[in-house]
C-alpha cells in the first residue's frame, strides 16, 4: 500500500517530468517576492491596519525562506508545490477579499496564476490544480456577487495601485519566464549538439576498434597464402583467433548499447553456481593476466552462498568488464583482486558486494563525471593507447541497475581505482546436474543425418569443416524452398535441422512453418534450429512461435554447436529442460 501511494505520490505530485529546471524556480520566486514586496509598500503608504501588513511581511519572509531552502536542499519538487498551493491558492482569495474583490486589480493576477499553474505542472497534476484553482475563483465572484458584505472596501488609491502592480508584475513575469524558458531551450539544443557529437566521436572510434582487428586477420591471412612454413601457420592462426575474438567483443557491446538505446536488455534468470563462475571468468582472463607477469587475486568470503537464481551470463559480463580494465589499465607485474563479500540475507534474497581493485592509472575527478556515460570514455586518448570501445562500464551499469542493485568507483590518479557494485539475489539450493558420459572432444553421431539450410557457401564449409570430426551425416539447401522439398523428400530421414533465417525466397521462418505443416514423416518432431545472426530476444522469440525448438547465434562457436547436437541426438526425447553440457 505505501509502495503505491508513494508511486502515485511521485507521479501526480512531486512529478519531476516538466519542461523547467531550478533556475526558472528561482525566477519564479524572485518575481513573487518582487510582488509581495510593491504590495506591502502599496500597504504601509495607504497606512492599511496592522495585521494586513503583518500578514505581507509574513509572505515575503516565507518566500525568501522558501528561496532558500529548496536551493540549499536541491527540493525544488516540494518548493514548487508550495508555490502554487501559495501563490495561486491562498494568496488569490486572501487579496480578492481584503482588496474589494472585483473592484481590486485582480483580473491580471488572475492571469498570473493560471500562468504559474501552467508552468509548473503538468498531465494529471494540471488538471487537479487547474481545477482547484477555477474553483477557487468561482468561489470568490460568488462572495463578491452575494456575499460581498464580508469583503473589505478598497480606496481610490489601493485600486489604481493593485492594477498598476498587477499588470506590472504579470508583463515582467511572463516576460521573464519566456526568456528563462528561451534559455532552457537554448542550453537543450547545446546538450543534444553534445550527445550528437559523442555519438559521432563513438562511431569512429568504434570504427577504428573494428577496422584494427579486420586489418590484422586480413593481412596475416595474405601472409599465410604466400607461406608453406606449418610454424607460421600455426602461430598465424592464433593470431587470426585472437583479432577474432577482440573483433567479435566490439560487436557484442554496440549490440548490447543498442539494446540499452531501444530498452530491449532483459535478464534471464536461472539458477547457477556463483563459485564456478568465478572459476570460468579467471581461466579467461589469465591469459592477459600471465601475459603482464600481473597477479590476479580472488577472495570470496566463506560465508557467501553457492548457489543463487539471476542471470549469470549478464553478471559474469559484469566482472569480466571490470577485471579487463584492470588487467589493461594496470602496469606489468601488478596486482589485480576480486573480493566478494556476502552482506546478509533477508527474505531469501542474499546481499553482495564485489570489489575489483588495481594499481593502474586512475582516474581523475572530471573523468569520473563521465565514466559511466553511454557513448563517452573517460578520456580519449586512453582509448587509443589502451584500446577498447568504452562501453563496458555503460553497459555494466544497466545490468547492475536492472538487477536493482548498484555500481560506483572510487580511484586517485596514479594508485589504482577500486570498482564495486552491490546487488541482491535469491539463494537457490544446489541444482540436480546429471553427470553424461560423453565430453565435447569425443561426440560421435555416426548414423545421424543433419540438414543444413544456409545460403552463404562460406557458413556451409565451416559447419562442415567443424563438425566432421563427429562423423555426422550432412546434407545443405541453399535457400528455405530447397530444405522444404528436401526433407519432404527425404521423409523422415532428417534427425535434425539446423535453418538459417535470412535466405532469399523463402526465410527460414516460412520453411520452418511450412516443414511443420507438410505432414511429412517427423515433421513435426525433427528438432529444427535456428542458425542466424539475428540474436535480440524477440528474433529468439519469432524462432520460437514459428515453429522452431532453439537458437544459436552466429558467429558460430563449436562448443555450442556440439552441445546443441548432443542435446537434441542424444537425449531420446529432446527434452530442453536438460542440463546444457556448459554445467558437465
Amino acid at each position: 500500500m505505501n509502495k503505491r501511494l508513494n508511486k502515485f505520490l511521485d507521479k501526480y505530485v512531486f512529478t519531476d517530468k516538466l519542461g523547467f529546471d531550478a533556475s526558472v524556480f528561482n525566477l519564479i520566486c524572485i518575481v513573487g517576492m518582487f510582488a509581495l514586496l510593491v504590495s506591502a509598500i502599496g500597504h504601509i503608504i495607504e497606512n492599511s491596519n496592522q495585521f494586513m501588513m503583518f500578514v505581507k511581511i509574513m509572505m515575503i519572509l516565507a518566500a525568501i525562506g522558501l528561496f532558500i531552502v529548496c536551493n540549499k536542499f536541491n527540493i525544488h519538487k516540494y518548493g514548487r508545490l508550495v508555490i502554487i498551493i501559495v501563490y495561486c491558492d491562498m494568496l488569490f482569495p486572501s487579496v480578492f477579499i481584503t482588496n474589494g474583490g472585483i473592484q481590486s486589480g485582480i483580473a491580471a493576477y488572475y492571469v498570473l496564476t493560471m500562468v504559474l499553474i501552467v508552468l509548473l505542472s503538468h498531465g494529471t497534476q494540471l488538471y487537479v490544480f487547474m481545477g482547484i484553482h477555477v474553483t477557487i475563483i468561482v468561489l470568490c465572484y460568488i462572495i463578491d456577487r452575494y456575499y460581498n458584505s464580508i469583503i473589505l472596501p478598497i480606496t481610490e488609491f489601493q485600486r489604481y495601485a493593485d492594477n498598476i502592480i498587477s499588470i506590472m508584475v504579470a508583463g515582467v513575469f511572463i516576460g521573464m519566464v519566456i526568456k528563462g524558458l528561451s534559455g532552457l531551450f537554448i542550453r537543450a539544443q547545446v546538450k543534444a549538439n553534445a550527445a550528437s557529437k559523442a555519438k559521432s566521436d563513438f562511431l569512429a572510434q568504434m570504427s577504428h576498434e573494428m577496422r584494427t582487428p579486420m586489418n590484422a586477420i586480413i593481412g596475416i591471412t595474405s601472409i599465410l597464402a604466400k607461406s608453406d612454413n606449418i610454424e607460421d601457420h600455426k602461430e598465424g592462426m592464433k593470431k587470426i583467433e585472437a583479432a577474432s575474438k577482440h573483433l567479435l567483443g566490439v560487436i557484442n557491446d554496440i549490440l548490447d548499447m543498442s539494446k540499452i538505446e531501444a530498452d530491449k536488455l532483459e535478464l534471464f534468470e536461472e539458477v547457477f553456481d556463483f563459485h564456478s563462475m568465478l572459476g570460468s571468468i579467471t581461466t579467461v582472463m589469465n591469459s592477459n593476466v600471465e601475459a603482464k607477469r600481473q597477479k590476479l587475486v580472488i577472495e570470496v568470503d566463506p560465508a557467501l552462498p553457492r548457489y543463487f537464481v539471476g542471470d549469470k551470463q549478464r553478471l559474469a559480463q559484469v566482472l569480466a568488464n571490470l577485471l579487463s580494465n584492470a588487467i589493461k589499465f594496470s602496469p606489468d607485474e601488478s596486482e589485480i583482486k576480486l573480493d566478494a563479500k556476502f552482506l546478509g540475507e533477508e527474505g531469501g534474497m542474499s546481499a553482495i558486494r564485489v570489489d575489483v581493485s588495481d594499481k593502474g592509472i586512475g582516474i581523475s575527478e572530471e573523468q569520473m563525471l563521465r565514466l559511466f556515460s553511454s557513448f563517452e570514455q573517460a578520456d580519449n586518448s586512453i582509448s587509443r593507447k589502451y584500446g577498447g570501445t568504452g562501453l563496458g562500464l555503460s553497459i555494466s551499469k544497466r545490468i547492475i541497475n536492472m538487477m536493482g542493485g548498484r555500481i560506483w568507483a572510487l580511484s586517485k590518479i596514479g594508485l589504482g581505482s577500486t570498482f564495486s557494485f552491490e546487488i541482491k539475489l535469491p539463494t537457490a539450493e544446489a541444482p540436480d546436474i546429471r553427470h553424461d558420459e560423453f565430453e565435447l572432444s569425443k561426440l560421435d553421431f555416426t548414423g545421424k543425418t543433419l540438414l543444413i539450410a544456409e545460403d552463404i557457401d562460406i557458413n556451409r564449409e565451416i559447419i562442415i569443416a567443424l563438425l566432421e570430426p563427429t562423423h555426422i551425416s550432412i546434407e545443405c539447401a541453399h535457400d528455405g524452398k530447397e530444405a522444404v522439398d528436401m526433407f519432404i523428400a527425404k521423409g523422415g530421414g532428417y534427425d535434425l535441422v539446423f535453418m538459417d533465417i535470412q535466405m532469399p525466397g523463402m526465410d527460414g521462418y516460412e520453411a520452418t512453418r511450412t516443414i511443420r505443416a507438410s505432414g511429412a514423416p517427423g515433421a513435426k518432431s525433427v528438432p529444427i534450429i535456428a542458425m542466424t545472426a539475428n540474436v535480440f530476444k524477440e528474433d529468439v522469440d519469432r524462432a520460437i512461435r514459428s515453429g522452431m525448438n532453439n537458437h544459436l547465434a552466429k558467429p558460430i562457436v563449436i562448443e555450442d554447436v556440439l552441445q546443441m547436437l548432443a542435446r537434441y541426438l542424444l537425449y531420446e526425447d529432446g527434452d530442453a529442460s536438460k542440463p546444457s553440457l556448459a554445467s558437465v
